[in-house]
């Protein structure tokens, strides 16, 4: 099993990552501009040394005049002091701008150092001809120079370093402290406790997962007072019909019509909640072909012609040919509901009529002229075990299946009121691609 690691470790590593890479990016930069700097003292030194080469053997120039002019030109200022020596070795004389004793090595052109006056000096000799001709500079004034020149390339870039490196640890404070504090809620929550996570920080990103966290939470919320809705209206919906059963079949002399009914009874809640778990589940998966709506209306209003008649209703019919792709079955109990609805909660109504226009924004409506029902019972009705008359048989899932069937196809099922009556319309979903 891999072991985990803490946000706060992952921001430690990082942090940690940065200031490494911080060091050894200086560190190289250091030994960069250092070997750089040496090179660039060095050639400065030998330039020097070739320029007086060149001005003394323009003229000439006796050893005393000599000595003067190095004296003059070459002043030691305590900053960056050179050493300058002439020595004509034909001639045996030696000058120089300080008070150095002659010194004897090789008289071949190149790199050079002695000790002098308790430093080292270090620098470059050229030979032309008898004149053998040295400048050097002292060690510790070159080290001072190439660490001025260091510390103002390297100071801004460690400062800005060390700035970056507290502004990312902020940073991570500001993203781990609200992480850690809705871990910690998780991890104290008990399984039935389904309140709100209290807001996590300012941060839009940990304000969305604290949103999404309390939607999830309001999502399991309902579906868990839903389904004990649905166990406590199936259980009162089943136990009116077993019950009469039982004491039916209890009685000496059984009424087989009362029987016939309530099994009949239990066949509908049955296949009513069987339907809204296929529909809910995706059992029926909605087949993008072409169907003859009309047709499909037809048959359904055919069917229940009897029982339309039978509650003293009228059925007028409008219906034109509309293309739409669909499942014919599902629309049709998507209708057939509709008006059963209609035959069993619209008390006193005379009139139902159905139209189907591909005209009209509301393609199909179904409109009766009974009593309606209030604006805040229409919100009610859409939703799963919700009955307008709580004194009826059936779970109130006919209009929830309509409105489930609706969205499987990408339509709105709206109830309005219709002055008198109830108006159902099925229109479109312009936002389903």
């Amino acid at each position: 099993m891999k072991k985990s690691i803490k946000l706060k470790q992952l921001a430690l590593i990082l942090g940690l990552s940065m200031l490494i890479t911080a060091v050894t990016s200086i560190v190289v930069t250091w030994l960069a501009v250092d070997d750089e700097l040496s090179e660039l003292l060095y050639e400065d030194i030998r330039q020097q040394t070739e320029l007086l080469s060149r001005m003394l053997h323009r003229g000439h120039i006796e050893p005393d005049e000599l000595k003067q002019f190095l004296s003059e030109s070459f002043i030691d200022d305590d900053e960056d002091t050179f050493l300058i020596s002439v020595e004509h070795i034909k001639e045996g004389w030696f000058v120089s701008n300080l008070e150095i004793e002659r010194s004897y090595g090789s008289p071949e052109s190149g790199v050079t150092q002695l000790v002098f006056q308790g430093h080292t000096w270090k620098g470059y000799q050229l030979r032309e001809g008898n004149l053998l001709i040295k400048l050097l500079r002292r060690d510790d004034m070159a080290a001072d120079i190439k660490g001025d020149v260091i510390e103002d390339t390297l100071l801004p870039v460690l400062i800005g370093n060390v700035f970056s490196l507290l502004i990312l640890m902020a940073l991570l404070s500001i993203v781990t402290s609200p992480l850690s504090k809705l871990v910690r809620q998780i991890e104290q929550r008990k399984a039935d406790d389904l309140t709100d996570f209290e807001p996590s920080g300012r941060l839009t990103e940990l304000q969305a997962i604290s949103v999404s966290l309390n939607q999830l939470m309001q999502g399991i919320k309902s579906t868990l007072e839903r389904e004990k809705r649905f166990a406590s209206d199936v259980a009162h919906e089943l136990r009116t019909p077993l019950a009469t059963l039982k004491l039916e079949l209890a009685l000496p002399d059984t009424d087989l019509t009362a029987m016939r009914q309530e099994v009949d009874r239990l066949i509908r809640v049955v296949e009513q909640l069987m339907t809204l778990a296929r529909i809910e589940s995706g059992y029926w998966q909605q087949q993008a072909e072409t169907l003859d709506l009309k047709s499909t209306l037809i048959d359904v209003c055919q069917r229940l012609e009897p029982r339309i008649s039978a509650a003293g209703l009228s059925l007028s019919l409008n219906l034109q040919d509309i293309p739409l792709k669909g499942d014919s079955t599902l629309l049709g109990l998507l209708v057939e509901n509709l008006l059963l609805n209609v035959i069993k909660h619209a008390k006193g109504a005379t009139q139902v009529s159905l139209e189907l226009n591909p005209e009209k924004s509301d393609f199909l409506v179904l409109k009766d002229d009974g009593p309606g029902i209030s604006d805040e019972q229409r919100q009610l009705m859409l939703e799963p075990f919700v009955r307008q008359d709580q004194r009826r048989e059936g779970l109130g899932l006919g209009l929830s299946i309509c409105k489930q069937i609706a969205e499987q196809h990408g339509f709105i099922l709206k109830l309005a009121d219709a002055s008198p009556g109830l108006s159902v319309t099925l229109s479109q979903n312009t936002n389903v691609k």
